[in-house]
């Protein structure tokens, strides 16, 4: 990974704050990204930026079908160039973008000569320049729509270049106020990720999850520091200790704009606590942190009305570090009965939304040596029909767990099942496609697992992991769109299938995954990762068997 140039900013808070100089205003600031006054830059001054990464990656899979022939030893080449740029003027206002070009592009000229996605060359040989391709899964040619089996590996094109984010900020005297299509939240938790490279300790970040928002953000602390100190005060230009306030807007959907009834919205808060130093605990302690946010969606046209309250927290003492996160999602909406009853036949009902998920981790630092050991959990839905509460959580999709299990074995089962029941409703006029959603497209996903771990920094930038993933259901995993399909009855249990035909399982498996990386000069990184798969009943097939899957 190749990533020149340089960047105008450092962390930021859940997308509301970035890193930056202090402000003459005594009121309460939000340290915006907008770039800072400092020996060489005036307030005022033009500011132009431009930073650039280049990712290529090779990765086998063998076998991607635990138990068929459909995708055995899978092997594909992809790449992505990220640009990211700033124009601002200094400690007044900016305007930000993000750009991916060739995003999943295989290597290689790659289709069928007239045909989506069209070859270069009617002939291999003769072929001069690769083209856009990817490859998803969708339905083979001249298979049966209504069969599992029959979904696999497909082509599609590739739009060339894809806007993540593009959005203006201009610092307030009481804050920040940025405005467009900006990252849902600039973190890497279980609800939210912006797929920044580094996000994860295992395999890469790929997906960027995006809002069309209009935020503000506040330093509350600062209110209490300017009543102490009076004419005294300076702000605080740190955002790693403070109370900080945001508030968002969201415009998730319009549709038609004569139409108010079809907009789905969304407002969110967010109250942040850190606090670096804690010497009320005792010598030792450091670096608390504590957020709690809250996100309300609401539209007419399905009846949607969903709370959800993700919460993180972290502290550390000496050399162990304690970090958790959580969500806890509720709510009705008929969004996603009214596409179930299009291919069932059945009622468009107000279901009820009642998920869960979090994950905790403890790690300690002995000299070159980082010990880890996690619990993840995501609550999983045993009776798929919509006239009973759903239940399943999928962690954000860019927030990874091991390397095989979610990212590959199961994103490929998952979105076949999914196929089956898009195809079909795409033949019906669906007003709402629920389907994509059971796809988990490498999500986490209805478990229960411990994931103990070992980091060894070997020198500067070079670094040896390994770790071992024990992964349980939360429910017995099941395929909800053959289980809906072969319902026949008020019981779903006795008809209930898993992804592979079998009986719903309680062990997804165990996952042994071992990486090596080499960080040269602070510019090209290069990761080396394997894992293995040794399936659980949960993806046995009717025979109760399943192979082991290999990945590098």
């Amino acid at each position: 990974m190749i990533r020149p140039g340089f960047m105008t900013f450092a962390l930021t808070f859940m997308g509301i704050v970035g890193v930056g100089a202090a402000s003459a205003s005594p009121l309460p600031v939000v340290t915006p990204r907008i770039p800072s006054v400092d020996d060489t830059h005036k307030e005022g001054d033009s500011f132009w930026s431009l930073s650039a990464e280049h990712r290529v990656r090779l990765l086998n899979v063998n076998p991607l079908e635990v138990n068929g022939v459909v995708a055995q030893d899978v092997e594909w080449s992809e790449q992505r160039l990220r640009l990211l740029g700033t124009a601002a003027r200094v400690g007044v206002a900016a305007v930000h973008f993000e750009l991916d070009v060739l995003d999943g592009v295989m290597f290689g000229d790659n289709g069928s000569f007239g045909d989506t996605p069209s070859v270069n060359s009617g002939l291999g040989l003769a072929s001069k320049q690769g083209n856009l391709a990817r490859w998803k899964v969708g339905l083979r040619p001249g298979e049966d729509p209504l069969k599992v089996n029959s979904y696999g590996l497909v082509l599609e094109e590739v739009e060339p270049v894809r806007v993540n984010f593009a959005y203006g900020e201009v610092r307030l005297p009481i804050g920040l106020l940025r405005v467009g299509r900006q990252p849902v939240a600039e973190i890497g938790e279980i609800y939210a990720n912006d797929g920044r490279t580094g996000r994860n300790r295992w395999g890469a970040s790929f997906y960027h999850e995006s809002a069309d928002r209009i935020l503000f953000g506040t330093k509350l602390s600062e209110i209490f520091r300017y009543v102490e100190e009076g004419d005294a005060y300076s702000p605080d230009p740190r955002l790693d200790r403070g109370i900080i306030l945001a508030l968002v807007y969201d415009h998730l959907v319009e549709d038609d704009p004569a139409v108010a009834a079809d907009d789905l919205r969304a407002f969110g808060t967010q109250l942040s606590l850190k606090m670096p130093e804690l010497d009320l605990l005792g010598e030792g302690w450091h670096d608390l942190e504590l957020t709690v946010n809250t996100s309300y969606r609401w539209d007419e046209r399905f009846g949607t009305s969903i709370v959800a309250v993700p919460v993180r927290g972290a502290i550390s003492y000496e050399c162990m570090s304690l970090r958790g996160s959580g969500i806890i999602i509720d709510g009705t909406t008929r969004e996603l009965s009214t596409g179930f009853a299009e291919l069932t036949g059945g009622n468009v009902v107000d279901q009820s939304i009642e998920a869960y998920g979090a994950r905790v981790s403890l790690e300690g630092k002995f000299g070159p040596v980082s010990l880890v050991g996690e619990w993840a959990y995501a609550s999983g839905d045993d009776d798929p029909r919509p006239e009973t509460p759903m239940s399943i959580f999928s962690w954000a999709r860019d927030t990874n767990l091991g390397l095989v299990l979610f990212e590959h074995t199961l994103a490929f089962q998952s979105a076949r099942a999914a196929s089956v029941g898009i195809e079909n409703l795409s033949q019906l006029s669906a007003p709402a496609f629920p389907f994509t959603e059971l796809a988990t497209e490498t999500r986490v996903t209805n478990v229960n697992a411990i994931f103990p771990q070992i980091f060894w920094d070997i020198r500067d930038g070079l670094q040896l992991k390994a770790g071992a993933l024990f992964a349980w259901t939360d429910v017995p995993a099941l395929d909800p769109i053959a289980t809906i399909m072969a319902v026949d009855g008020n019981e779903v249990s006795d008809d209930a299938i898993n992804y592979n035909g079998g009986k719903p399982g309680n062990y997804w498996g165990t996952e042994l995954d071992i990486g090596i990386s080499w960080l040269y000069r602070d510019v090209v990184q290069t990761v080396v990762e394997a894992g293995v798969l040794l399936p659980g009943d949960a993806l046995h097939d009717e025979n109760g068997e399943a192979v082991p899957s290999w990945m590098f």
